[in-house]
């Protein structure tokens, strides 16, 4: 049974010991998230939860879904991480020429893409049960932190929505996840970043003076929670690239208020408007750098409908400190986006994103056969690309040091470079990047004698010391 709702993937998880079920009741403000901060940090990333009764709704909350590598590549259909690389390095390979500013463009081109276009029905999901009248505040949001919300005493936060624009002509469609703050029955505050595109969106209905349409959607089809995460090239369209993942094209079905579509196995939609002239205080907001983001001004949408499954379960995720589950998420991109390096810079051979480093941008890149130059033309390269634009560090190394042994990496940046020559700064000094390639050393790398190597495992047992 293919996995193209959220109940079938908690099934799966379930079936699997994947999933713990609290059947007590707990409290939304702080309490759901002290306890999947608690699982999260376990080894592995712990199982994924379900709150069976949060207190003050009737609809469950699960978070931890994607908390794991191995929920990760549940969610995607696929046995590891590496799959996706394959998948998106032959999908690249169509491209004889790949340009990074045409990229989406060159992408969409191709029929191994564009024939996962969703399936969009003109007619709303018929099950699912329209609120009347809506009420966002019956829905078991989350405060994840103390201080969520406290500038306008609005603590509540919708952590897993996919959020759906147009451009003001119903084109260039475009999916993200973007942080919304509940401020009553009947508005949300969303805060998405300049240049993401339903912030492209919302300058275009500036422009033209218009209300812009809005569509949330919580649940679905994993992959489309992904896409939406995913920092995709240009314009590309998340729902296509969702069934390019899944295999299968995404079903979509029309909204009931604005004209949008969202994906016909949603648990929960909220519908509205947002006039983009008109602007509310968010935040602060816990991040995963352990400090709040400052309260500042953000979109205000009002809803115009919610409608939701029989027995919806609503999503959620916590963001902090690492590990949490979106470091796991986000390692789904990282062998994504090693297909596109390859293809846009052929001296990359690998790349490794520690999980305190993920949303900074920063990796760990391993080079095939490094020269000093080659090394600082890539950073120039990475630094040009919306994907480490904002890279606090970039650490090279060579080919023959594996960049997730985090503790050969330390070894090797502290003993093969010369951090006088090696660290070197971009041109507005805020992004590092590290040659600790060795590639400017004379000495001889130190290696065992591979027959000697072959023989003392084979004598191990001969020698009555333990298995190493």
């Amino acid at each position: 049974m293919p996995i193209n709702n959220l109940h079938r993937f908690i099934s799966l998880l379930e079936s699997n010991g994947e999933l713990s079920r609290i059947s007590v009741h707990v409290d939304p403000l702080l309490e759901i998230a002290a306890i999947t901060n608690r699982v999260c940090k376990q080894p592995g990333g712990g199982k994924a939860l379900l709150f069976e009764h949060p207190s003050g709704s009737i609809f469950p909350v699960a978070t931890n879904l994607f908390g794991s590598l191995q929920r990760v590549c549940r969610a995607l259909g696929i046995d590891q991480l590496n799959d996706l690389t394959d998948k998106m390095s032959a999908l690249l390979n169509q491209i004889s020429e790949p340009e990074l500013g045409s990229l989406d463009r060159q992408i969409r081109e191709l029929p191994d893409f564009s024939r996962f276009t969703p399936r969009i029905s003109g007619n709303p999901e018929p099950n699912l049960i329209t609120m009347d009248p809506p009420d966002l505040t019956l829905f078991p949001f989350l405060q994840s932190w103390p201080e969520d919300g406290s500038a306008d005493r609005h603590l509540r936060y919708i952590t897993l929505p996919q959020v759906f624009t147009v451009d003001p002509a119903g084109g260039s469609p475009n999916c993200g996840i973007y942080r919304t703050q509940v401020r009553g029955p009947l508005e949300l505050a969303i805060q998405w970043k300049t240049g993401s595109g339903a912030a492209r969106h919302a300058e275009e209905f500036r422009r033209r003076g218009g209300a812009m349409p809005v569509a949330i959607a919580l649940g679905g089809d994993p992959a489309a929670t992904f896409s939406a995460m995913f920092p995709l090239p240009g314009t590309l369209d998340e729902m296509t690239f969702a069934g390019f993942l899944r295999g299968r094209s995404i079903e979509m079905a029309a909204c009931r208020t604005v004209p949008l579509s969202v994906p016909a196995t949603a648990e929960l939609v909220i519908e509205g408007y947002i006039n983009p002239t008109e602007k509310v205080m968010e935040g602060p907001f816990g991040n995963h750098t352990g400090f709040y983001s400052p309260a500042s001004s953000a979109p205000l949408l009002r809803v115009t409908a919610i409608y939701h499954r029989e027995g919806a379960i609503i999503p959620a995720t916590l963001v902090g400190p690492p590990p949490m589950e979106d470091c796991w998420m986000a390692k789904a991109w990282e062998r994504l986006l090693l297909a596109f390096l390859q293809r846009l810079v052929p001296t990359v051979i690998e790349i490794h994103f520690p999980l305190e480093w993920i949303f900074h941008q920063s990796a760990i890149i391993s080079l095939d056969n490094p020269t000093p130059g080659m090394v600082r033309e890539t950073a120039d390269v990475l630094w040009s690309t919306p994907w480490f634009g904002a890279a606090r560090l970039l650490v090279f190394i060579d080919a023959e040091t594996d960049g997730a042994d985090l503790s050969g990496v330390a070894w090797q940046s502290i003993n093969m470079s010369e951090f006088k020559h090696d660290i070197f700064f971009d041109t507005s000094g805020k992004r590092l990047a590290l040659d600790a390639t060795g590639c400017c050393f004379t000495q001889k790398r130190i290696r065992g004698d591979a027959d000697v190597a072959v023989r003392v495992a084979r004598r191990w047992q001969e020698y009555g010391l333990t298995e190493p």
